[in-house]
């Protein structure tokens, strides 16, 4: 009975050992069950926060490009919240800082911040003279007057006592023509059939392509039909020798092709060239695009299979190999111009017909300088009638790009298109009216008192004209920068028509056509701007036409084909246009800076 008794204890006692055991085990199983969800939990909330705040981030950036005056706010989205805030660098960056919460059954909340750093550096556009004129040159008569300096790709013709307070410099001459050409592409999409890549590696960091020229004389400008994929650096254009079918080491002529005139789309962009040394019919030469080379921001450019007849593409490194493109035998898309130097200042046959200048600095540079009374320094191959003899130590001057490209002119368009399309002529008057972006099918008139704010990009596909003490100013979300007006027709601003900038220092309206008149079809004579009294703070751009200012017009800057300024025209020159910000298009987006990037718990 005994041994049945001790028997029956040594069975307990191993029950509740074996329990012991068990419920030891589970209850470890328990808590490492509840640690692992716990933090699975933790992961999947912290994923989900670090996914929140990189949304932040992007919200912030798409609202900047919106308003750059956007300061941040807090916005819940999905199972969670994220909170922007953004802070001043400098007057062309921002730093943001987007911090997100997520809740989970953990605790505590899961948190995560991700810092970047955007700019606007790369896409500043300059306009840097209160006159720029391309190869219409300027012509200025009649008690016209300029607080500014003129650069024409043309004559600048000055007479009957104008003045002129800063430099001027007229390039080339007015004569222009197109020698060597590759100019008919028809690109929807990019294959490598249709377009060479480069500056994205070593190997093609550079494109160039063989041409002959026709003539013995100076080249004036080039165009490649380009695009770009992020944001690269300006590129070198470089004339240089043939050696062997490639390029050869021995540059003949160099510029610099602005990396703001290209865009994400294909377009037409100029680079103005040295005149000289003046290259020879008889002889091959290489036009070389050096742009660096990274990954992510390159160029592309336009091309087909044996377009042009005197020449071929290749790839490869300035100095050093080069190599057929893929496939063989392709033809960039490129324009050359030609021009036979002799440019002209003034033009009067006594001295002070055209005034230049109002300190030692203010030069006037031309091939030939008449009737000119010049403050500074008169550079000159040849020159009567001036008030001091030619200084011939500087050859001719190199003509300048135009600020804008039709890519950069089209980045506005789609920017207005984008925020809706008005079918037919607009109208304010005297009850005013806010609008932007929008596009406008037909024209646009502001007169009658009214006033037009604008606040957001327009497109008009017609004329504008602004009159009757109408007025068009910048809505005060703009704030110092400046805006853009868009139109494919005339432009004619009289009878007190004004512009006026958003109220801050440094913000204007810049208005911009795209008409080719008095020499497009339909002009009937008229100018493509006619600014007759009125203007205010504003800079008038017809790149393909005549701007015509008389009748006590005031502006702030005009950039076109052609100047024509008399009649008591008065132009006020802003030095903060040097490099205008946009708060949109070109110039205005804000875009992220490589290396800013930072994430925090």
């Amino acid at each position: 009975m005994r041994q049945l008794i001790i028997y029956r204890g040594n069975i307990l006692l191993l029950t509740l050992v074996f329990l012991g055991v068990f419920f030891t085990i589970a209850v470890s199983y328990f808590n490492f069950v509840t640690r692992y969800t716990r933090s699975e939990n933790v992961a999947v909330a912290s994923s989900q926060a670090f996914e929140l705040a990189e949304a932040g981030v992007d919200m912030a950036i798409y609202q900047l490009n919106q308003n750059t005056n956007y300061t941040g706010e807090t916005i819940a989205l999905g199972n969670g919240t994220f909170t922007t805030t953004i802070a001043s660098i400098d007057s062309s960056s921002k730093r943001i800082t987007a911090t997100a919460y997520v809740p989970s059954s953990a605790n505590p909340i899961a948190t995560k911040t991700v810092k970047a750093t955007v700019s606007t550096n790369n896409n500043i556009v300059s306009f840097r003279y209160g006159v720029q004129a391309g190869t219409g040159g300027f012509i200025m008569n009649g008690g016209a007057a300029i607080n500014g300096s003129v650069y024409a790709n043309g004559d600048i013709d000055a007479t009957t006592g104008v003045h002129i307070y800063g430099s001027a410099t007229a390039a080339n001459a007015s004569i222009i023509t197109t020698d060597q050409k590759n100019d008919t592409p028809a690109i929807s999409s990019c294959t490598s059939s249709t377009c060479i890549t480069f500056a994205n590696s070593s190997a093609t960091q550079d494109v160039a392509q063989s041409f002959k020229i026709s003539t013995t004389t100076s080249v004036s400008d080039i165009q490649f039909y380009l695009k770009k994929v992020g944001s690269p650096n300006d590129a070198t254009i470089r004339i240089v020798n043939d050696s062997n079918g490639s390029p050869g080491t021995t540059v003949l002529l160099s510029s610099t092709l602005s990396a703001s005139l290209v865009t994400t789309n294909f377009g037409w962009v100029d680079v103005a060239m040295p005149s000289t040394p003046v290259l020879n019919m008889n002889q091959t030469y290489w036009m070389v695009i050096d742009a660096g080379n990274n990954s992510s921001k390159y160029y592309i450019i336009g091309a087909n299979a044996n377009g042009y007849a005197n020449g071929v593409a290749k790839v490869g490194q300035q100095g050093g190999s080069w190599s057929a493109t893929t496939p063989a035998g392709l033809d960039e898309y490129f324009r050359i111009f030609l021009g036979n130097g002799g440019s002209m200042i003034g033009g009067d046959t006594w001295v002070g017909g055209v005034n230049v200048g109002t300190t030692a600095s203010d030069d006037a540079w031309a091939h030939t300088i008449k009737g000119a009374s010049v403050t500074g320094t008169i550079y000159c191959q040849s020159g009567d009638d001036n008030n001091k003899s030619c200084n011939m130590s500087r050859p001719d001057p190199t003509p300048a790009t135009m600020p804008l490209s039709d890519g950069n002119i089209q980045e506005w368009k789609d920017e207005a298109t984008a925020g809706g399309v008005i079918n037919g002529d607009y109208h304010v008057d005297w009850d005013g009216d806010t609008l932007g972006p929008k596009k406008i099918t037909g024209n646009l008139l502001v007169d009658g008192g009214g006033t037009l704010t604008i606040s957001g990009t327009l497109w008009v596909v017609g004329n504008i004209t602004v009159t009757g003490g109408g007025k068009v100013k910048l809505a005060s979300s703009y704030g110092a920068n400046d805006g853009a007006i868009v139109s494919d027709g005339r432009v004619t601003v009289d009878g007190g028509g004004k512009f006026e900038g958003s109220g801050q220092t440094g913000s204007y309206p810049f208005l911009i056509t795209t008409s080719t008149c008095p020499s497009g079809s339909g002009c009937n004579g008229a100018n493509a701007i006619l600014l007759s009294g009125g203007g205010g703070a504003v800079a008038l751009i017809a790149q393909n036409g005549t701007v015509y200012i008389n009748g006590n017009g005031e502006i702030k800057a005009v950039t076109a084909k052609q100047v024509k300024m008399d009649g008591g025209g008065h132009l006020i020159y802003d030095s903060g246009l040097i490099n205008a910000n946009f708060s949109s298009g070109p110039g205005g987006s804000w875009t992220f800076v490589p290396g800013s990037y930072a994430i925090t718990q």
